[in-house]
């Protein structure tokens, strides 16, 4: 949660040029602060919107919050300043932390120098890559861990693909906002940062697909969560604490289900054979897994009372045909 505390506007002076007020605040920032600069370009006549800059600040705070992982966290606005004669608009934050676990085994200034290194470094790779490979990213953040001594471990916890892919997201979503003669810095006590706004990345998401595993044949269990219907070829299933809707192929015994001659209602169990298909990120995170069934090896009823035969179950429940009587009360 963001706390507006107060709010600073420097009206233009004879020696605005020379930025006092700018530069008095730089010179106050410590490693827990962090200023965002939006600078309008030569074709605006006036200060930059406030709407522009919240969406720089959510991707900060989209960084920051990927590279702490779940280190508790808190971001809060010490000032808002407006310089009229620039044309300029800068939102100056404070982060505080608390340290645990891998990364928070030093000092908080050591996590809060990585926290900010980190930021810089996401913004580097997004406009300097060549290649854009998700694992070089996340290679120079791991130099920065090793580099700022906030673990002693020689594999420290890096930020999950999924992570880092949401806050790349939100620098490009910033990006978009922004006119393209506009100039952005990011400014911290331990480096700056301007944004290429013309460098975009057309789809983040796709830089978690680096990788994926198909394996073929595999027997599984599953619970029927919801019966295909609709005849729709896609089922509804659990494994485990898994849900998933899997495919079905033509020329399996789920035919039998569409012809009305098998009944398979939920809370049923499916051993069958399917194909499926495992998506990795660069970490080898398990991003998503697709199943398509390819047989039907055999039909578990959950459940058979003695008045009703599995083998008697309709495949589709109907309502209507048989009322039940129901005995006077006397």
């Amino acid at each position: 949660m963001v706390n507006e505390s107060k709010a600073i506007c420097f009206m233009p002076t004879d020696d605005i040029q020379e930025r006092p007020g700018f530069s008095n605040l730089l010179t106050e920032l410590s490693d827990s602060d962090v200023v965002i600069e939006l600078a309008a370009g030569a074709s605006s006549r006036r200060v930059p919107d406030a709407a522009p800059v919240k969406l720089l600040q959510d991707a900060f705070e989209a960084s920051y919050r990927a590279l702490a992982g779940s280190i508790p966290m808190q971001i809060e606005t010490v000032a808002v300043l407006e310089e009229i004669a620039k044309r300029s608009l800068s939102q100056w934050l404070r982060v505080q932390v608390k340290g645990d676990g891998a990364l928070g085994d030093r000092t908080d200034g050591s996590l809060l120098k990585f926290l900010a290194r980190g930021t810089l470094a996401i913004i580097a790779w997004m406009d300097g890559s060549s290649t854009q490979q998700l694992a070089d990213l996340q290679q120079a953040i791991r130099v920065l861990a090793w580099g700022t001594s906030i673990t002693t471990t020689a594999h420290p916890v890096l930020p999950a693909s999924s992570e880092l892919v949401n806050a790349i997201c939100a620098w490009q979503e910033a990006k978009a906002a922004l006119n393209p003669d506009a100039a952005v810095r990011i400014i911290t006590n331990n480096g700056s940062a301007k944004l290429d706004i013309s460098k975009r990345i057309a789809e983040p998401r796709a830089l978690l697909l680096a990788r994926k595993l198909v394996n073929h044949s595999a027997d599984m269990i599953f619970v029927v969560e919801m019966p295909d219907y609709q005849a729709t070829g896609q089922w509804r299933l659990k494994h485990g604490d898994t849900r998933t809707t899997a495919v079905s192929e033509p020329g399996t015994l789920l035919d039998k289900f569409y012809r009305r001659e098998l009944d398979i209602r939920p809370g049923d169990a499916l051993r069958c054979r399917v194909d499926f298909e495992t998506s990795y990120g660069p970490d080898h995170e398990v991003l998503a897994e697709r199943y398509r069934i390819v047989e039907i090896l055999e039909v578990l009823p959950a459940s058979t009372t003695p008045q009703e035969p599995a083998g008697d179950r309709s495949a589709i429940p109907l309502t209507g045909d048989h009322a039940e009587a129901l005995e006077p009360a006397s």
